[in-house]
């Protein structure tokens, strides 16, 4: 992401396809200052895959940014986000 990009900006651009349920820009602990990347979770997955094909490859502010969805196991029902993926 774009160093000067804030958290809600992170935050509308992925709301627009999608309910958020959390989403955090990383940032140095020193500084303060973006290091440029960031976790959007969504409350539906559909959600999360319809932001990866919507914005992978997106340039903003003169750069392309990169959004891979990441799936992990969640032993809470109630949480659904870009990171959870069905068990079979």
């Amino acid at each position: 992401l774009p160093q000067g990009m804030t958290q809600e900006e992170v935050r509308s651009l992925f709301a627009s396809v999608g309910e958020i349920e959390s989403c955090k820009l990383v940032r140095d602990k020193m500084t303060g200052q973006s290091l440029g990347y960031g976790f959007v979770n969504y409350c539906r997955e559909d959600d999360a895959l319809k932001a990866v094909s919507s914005f992978n490859g997106l340039r903003l502010q003169n750069k392309t940014i990169k959004v891979v969805a990441v799936y992990l196991i969640s032993f809470s029902s109630s949480t659904l986000c870009a990171c959870r993926q069905q068990t079979v």
